[in-house]
């Protein structure tokens, strides 16, 4: 069976909302497991030569842009904790109709791609704060790689 994390792992760049250090600190200082990321809202995945769409950014932005928006709320299983966010009033990524969001803590070993299905399967608690970041096109993390 075909996880639904798996189908990442083939893509090296994303495009993402990179947070700023204040807001950064402010989402790490939530973090319950060893692991803590909370440093990005992904909005696409990109495969080397696949050509960038301006639709993947909300809001008709462009890279370098500063971006404001705000968490809807927690999502967390025995593995991993995510938190959603709300961009221009919507959590719908636009590159692939998922969710927007950042993970936040994981324990040691599990894929930070596993909170795609932390979003589906918990109940999400609201949780309300405006976040800041810039949209940038950033590497992706090897798994055994720490921030």
């Amino acid at each position: 069976m075909t996880r639904e994390s798996d189908k990442f792992e083939k893509y090296e760049k994303y495009l993402a909302v990179e947070l700023d250090e204040v807001s950064r600190k402010t989402v790490q200082g939530l973090a319950l497991y060893e692991e803590v990321r909370g440093d990005h809202v992904t909005l696409a995945y990109a495969h080397n030569g696949e050509p960038f769409s301006p639709d993947w950014i909300p809001g008709a932005r462009s890279l370098g842009d500063s971006i404001e928006f705000e968490t809807r709320g927690f999502s967390v299983t025995e593995d991993i904790q995510v938190l959603v966010v709300s961009i221009d009033g919507t959590s719908k990524r636009p590159f692939d109709g998922g969710t927007l969001h950042v993970t936040v803590s994981k324990r040691k070993g599990v894929p930070s791609t596993h909170a795609n299905e932390a979003i589906l399967n918990v109940t999400l608690v609201p949780f309300t704060r405006q976040l800041k970041g810039s949209i940038a096109w950033l590497e992706r993390r090897k798994q055994n790689q720490q921030l």
